[in-house]
């Protein structure tokens, strides 16, 4: 692994509503030169083994992480949760709870949006994730718009029910586990107005770091960040449907390593 490692610390796969599979995921990973990848899924259990592999002659770090989704003022915000080693059985115990409450609400907008897809068997398990994504595909498959990317303006909170999970308790119950926990691609208002609350109750970092990021956002979320003493993170939010490819964003730096150093301390 390299003195001064490549991170990437939000990824998915097709186990939520990436487009390969894990090990893809992970093979696409390491020869786009990334040296510790987080794939985290939707409220989904990692499907990777943490720990050192070895892929296309390279060595890369899997963290076990999951993409944890909670409402807060009205809105769907989501967590990113990492762990130093294997999550604890009562983490993967509540995520497949949530998986399996995602698949009851895909089935309610579906019913909703008068789709006749309903969730599959693994979904229903908590062993996949069902995202406004999967719902999106569903209305372009039926003829109703042209392609997924024209889906979202009828995918409302009238049509796909809030979460009734809150990100407070998303965060207080990632760090009842001993997750390392970060405010997914935060907004710069949403960050202003709640961040003190998210810190207040336990929130450890602020994914700052990602593509496309205009400047005056990110030096603002770096100055939330600074002002509340939280880790900096940087993931790609990789799906693979968009063009790109897995290494093209880099979290490196004193950033990157001080998030090491925080989840292996």
């Amino acid at each position: 692994m390299s003195a001064h490692p490549v991170l990437d610390l939000h990824v998915h796969s097709n186990h939520s509503d990436g487009k390969y599979d894990p090990l893809e995921v992970l093979r696409l990973a390491a020869t786009g030169g990334i040296n510790v990848l987080a794939l985290s899924d939707h409220d989904l259990s990692p499907a990777l083994r943490p720990g050192v592999h070895e892929v296309e002659g390279r060595s890369i770090r899997v963290l076990a992480a999951a993409e944890v989704s909670g409402a807060h003022a009205g809105e769907e915000l989501h967590l990113l949760v990492y762990f130093p080693g294997e999550p604890p059985p009562e983490a993967r115990a509540f995520l497949r709870e949530r998986a399996a409450s995602r698949a009851q609400r895909f089935n309610e907008a579906a019913e909703r949006l008068q789709l006749p897809e309903r969730a599959a068997p693994e979904a229903v398990a908590g062993e996949a994730s069902l995202t406004r994504f999967h719902l999106a595909a569903a209305l372009a498959e039926a003829g109703r718009v042209k392609r997924p990317s024209d889906a979202w303006a009828l995918l409302q909170r009238d049509t796909v029910p809030l979460i009734e999970f809150t990100f407070l308790d998303a965060i207080r119950t990632a760090r009842s586990w001993g997750g390392l926990t970060s405010w997914a691609h935060p907004s710069l208002a949403d960050a202003n107005q709640h961040l003190a609350t998210f810190v207040a109750a336990g929130l450890q970092g602020l994914e700052v770091c990602r593509p496309g990021l205009p400047k005056p956002t990110r030096n603002g979320l770096k100055r939330l960040a600074k002002r509340y003493n939280l880790l900096v993170t940087g993931g790609s939010d990789f799906h693979g449907w968009w063009p790109g490819k897995l290494g093209d964003f880099r979290f490196e730096g004193d950033q990157a390593e001080a998030f090491l150093a925080r989840l292996d301390g």
